[in-house]
């Protein structure tokens, strides 16, 4: 017997003719249009998306930055021209102009430090916390006071003296243990420097400040207010006296103490009263 033999069977595709090529060939060209066509409406797309995000990102840095502004003076405020006033971290600096004044865009909100500096004077290193508030932009404006080497070494032994006397009183021992109450501390005090005593509790909220017939008077959250001046109980003899006798130059630190707060035992002649604000003053007259 013969082997059974496989025979496989191809089929032939017919050959197209002439128009079905064309049509066929007019085909592939618009497919290939039609895909050109959709590449540049996706490109398009995409450059358009790439600008629509570069421009939220700009628009996001330009609300988180402010512009600071301020003066630059002597310590007998006399305008300091041509001086650097830059921001350590940011690209922004500038020079003040003949009247002291200087203006920094751009500048990155929350805590930042102001540098300025000027040939013949020491450099100052301001920190500050920019707020991008339209209601905080008191914030933003930052004055500087620049000193001659020979009076930063008198303000230095001054500030040391100070701290010295302050220490010996417990302020500083007062501070770190008590809580609740509000120190004024001589950083605090120079910076605006005060005019007046009551110039000093401003923004203590356990104090209120009213204007009498003498000037500014100060009293209690809860009315009762006792003041002490250098230790001593200070007994007034008409409202608004303190700042007619005290001198705001003279006074280095202040404390106050809520009602309702445990006052500590230098401040306690008569007696707790517990519905009464207590507020003390210290002199350089008394600790220097």
């Amino acid at each position: 017997m013969f082997p059974e033999r496989q025979v496989f069977f191809h089929s032939i595709a017919p050959t197209p003719s002439p128009q079905q090529v064309l049509k066929l060939a007019r085909i592939d060209i618009e497919d290939r249009r039609m895909g050109q066509k959709m590449f540049r409406i996706k490109a398009v797309a995409s450059a358009a998306a790439l600008i629509a995000f570069t421009a939220c990102i700009a628009a996001a840095q330009a609300s988180s930055t402010v512009t600071v502004t301020g003066t630059v003076t002597t310590s007998t405020g006399t305008p300091v021209p041509n001086a650097r006033v830059y921001v350590p971290g940011s690209n922004e600096a500038t020079e003040t102009d003949a009247r002291g004044n200087y203006t920094l865009t751009g500048v990155p909100g929350g805590p930042q430090v102001v540098v300025v500096r000027q040939s013949g004077y020491v450099p100052v290193r301001t920190e500050a916390k920019f707020s991008t508030k339209p209601s905080d932009r008191a914030r933003n404006h930052v004055n500087v006071k620049l000193l001659t080497p020979g009076e930063a070494a008198t303000v230095e032994a001054q500030w040391a003296r100070d701290s010295a006397g302050l220490a010996r009183v417990g302020f500083f021992k007062r501070e770190s243990t008590v809580r609740g109450a509000y120190f004024i501390t001589p950083d605090q005090n120079s910076s605006p420097k005060p005019v007046r005593v009551s110039d000093i509790f401003r923004g203590v909220p356990v104090v209120v400040q009213s204007v009498g017939r003498s000037g500014t008077v100060l009293r209690g959250v809860g009315g009762c207010l006792l003041t002490y001046v250098d230790g001593l109980p200070w007994r007034s003899m008409f409202p608004g006296d303190l700042d007619t006798y005290v001198s705001a130059r003279d006074v280095v630190a202040a404390e106050a103490y809520g009602p309702g707060q445990l006052t500590p035992a230098p401040f306690l002649r008569g007696g707790q009263r517990p519905n009464c604000t207590t507020i003390a003053i210290w002199t350089r007259s008394h600790i220097g």
